[in-house]
């Protein structure tokens, strides 16, 4: 054997298909598993040893709804996901992708998204990444910020794009219909895209346009949609939002059960946190929703500053509980501190940055965890690349704490083996990601050693961002990229992965 050869060794093995855990050794040659074999079975191969005596190992894990395709050129390292133990990461969600469309960001550019993964393994990122082509990136590049319905020349040269990024490597194609500008799209601009996945294994994933009071209505626009495509479809943080509506959680999970029962490619992907988090522009009541230009127009006008702050008492949100994700306080402390009302506070906020993030108060947690019970659901962190530990970051805890929370949640629930596979078999399955998320011979080697007792976070909404407990030893391509022994320590051996 050579330099490129190692053992895990004593560990127990959780092999991310859902059996119980095995005490085993495995061999790694290169980037991939060699072998497997009962403890001790390769004690006579001469090469480093991993010493995993008391630790679980399993697959990488692999968040199935990840953000930051441009910014994570800033911090290729990704200790916010590296160190939970998430070694592939699927890009470009919610309808947005930076990936597909010309960009730049810490020194590299790109035109689209084969040069966007040329710059992926041209940096060296810790993680590997999936991207996905997303509708609102596609339709800002060909229609600007436009508030109407596109054109049939406008629809041809967004599926033209579309159709790039798909023989690039696209994983499949995202919707985020809350979202500027593809709020302003109707189902038939929606299924004239996704026709373009038709005759593929590709993934429809959506932000549906309603995850509340018009929640099953959605539901039906993503199935339509999906069904003009592969016909196969991922929910992103499959949610009820705002209390008039957890009541659905019965009518929600029947439908989807039932399309699942139906023969549909149906999948969803959840965090485990009650808050969720987006934009501070989502405080605002209909019309002023649906304004590209607000942040202009309330700069340059006192009147309409003063509309809008009276507006704010409609809220769709809760605007006390809501938190300045920059500021790690809620909007009623703010507006205490200022001798403001809650609404001015929020209007300082989208003045201060209307793009700004802001967490929400409005999940229920009985839902969630209805949610994390079933089978078809993984862990997806929603969350943004960000260094680790900075108290300047911001951010929602779910960037630094979803896949242990998850575990803890779901594998209380269910299972250890159950928790894994949701995290590691179930993705790679949802996205087709060949030979990764099991721990089998011949699959590549991304792994992690952790404690399952120990495996936890404590992340808050202070702004702070520690790390999370009980990670070992994280593997990427068969290279060790983070030790708890050496913690300042990142390697970066990830690798774009293209869909076949």
């Amino acid at each position: 054997m050579n330099d490129n050869t190692k053992i895990i060794r004593g560990g127990l093995v959780c092999d991310g298909t859902g059996v119980p855990p095995a005490a085993q050794d495995i061999l790694i040659f290169g980037d991939r598993i060699a072998d497997l074999g009962a403890p001790g079975a390769f004690d006579a191969v001469s090469a480093p040893v991993i010493e995993a005596a008391g630790q679980m190992v399993a697959p990488g894990f692999i968040d199935a709804h990840s953000h930051g395709d441009s910014v994570r050129f800033r911090y290729p390292a990704n200790r916010t996901k590296l160190l939970q133990g998430v070694t592939t990461e699927v890009i470009g969600n919610c309808g947005s992708s930076a990936s597909c469309i010309p960009g730049e960001a810490g020194g590299q550019k790109w035109n689209d998204l084969a040069e966007y993964a040329a710059a992926v393994n041209r940096t060296g990122f810790s993680t590997n990444t999936v991207a996905l082509c997303g509708h609102n990136s596609l339709r800002r590049k060909v229609m600007g910020n436009a508030a109407r319905k596109a054109e049939p020349g406008e629809i041809g040269q967004m599926r033209q794009l579309l159709e790039e990024a798909l023989a690039a490597g696209a994983a499949g194609f995202t919707t985020g219909l809350t979202y500027f500008p593809g709020k302003f799209s109707d189902t038939a601009e929606l299924t004239a895209l996704s026709s373009a996945l038709k005759d593929s294994s590709r993934i429809h994933a959506t932000h549906m346009r309603s995850e509340g009071d018009t929640l099953m209505e959605a539901v039906e626009e993503a199935v339509e949609v999906a069904n003009a495509g592969s016909g196969r479809l991922e929910i992103s943080h499959l949610k009820t939002i705002f209390p008039r509506n957890f009541h659905k959680i019965d009518s929600l999970l029947d439908r989807l059960n039932r399309l699942r029962a139906d023969g549909m490619d149906l999948h969803a992907d959840r965090y485990p946190y009650v808050y969720s988090s987006t934009r501070i522009g989502q405080i605002l009541p209909p019309p002023y929703d649906r304004d590209p230009d607000l942040g202009t127009k309330l700069r340059s006008s006192e009147s309409f500053r003063a509309e809008v702050t009276e507006a704010l008492k409609s809220s769709p949100r809760d605007l006390p509980t809501t938190i300045l994700m920059a500021k790690g306080k809620t909007l009623a402390e703010i507006a205490a501190e200022n001798g403001w009302t809650v609404e001015a506070a929020g209007l300082q906020a989208l003045l201060e940055n209307p793009e700004q993030n802001a967490a929400y108060l409005c999940m229920s947690a009985d839902n969630m965890k209805r949610i994390l019970a079933q089978e078809w659901v993984c862990a997806g962190s929603d969350g943004l690349t960000m260094p680790l530990d900075d108290p300047n970051a911001g951010g929602h805890p779910r960037s630094v704490g979803t896949f242990p929370t998850f575990f803890r949640m779901v594998s209380g629930m269910t299972s250890v083996q159950e928790a894994v596979r949701r995290m590691t078999s179930l993705p790679a399955e949802i996205f087709r990601i060949a030979e990764r998320g099991t721990i089998r011979k011949g699959y590549f080697a991304d792994l992690v050693l952790f404690d399952p007792a120990k495996y936890d976070s404590a992340a808050g909404f202070d702004g702070g961002n520690p790390m999370p407990s009980g990670v070992a030893c994280v593997i990427v391509n068969g290279q060790t990229a983070w030790t708890a022994a050496e913690p300042e320590k990142t390697g970066r051996y990830g690798r774009f992965l293209p869909a076949d």
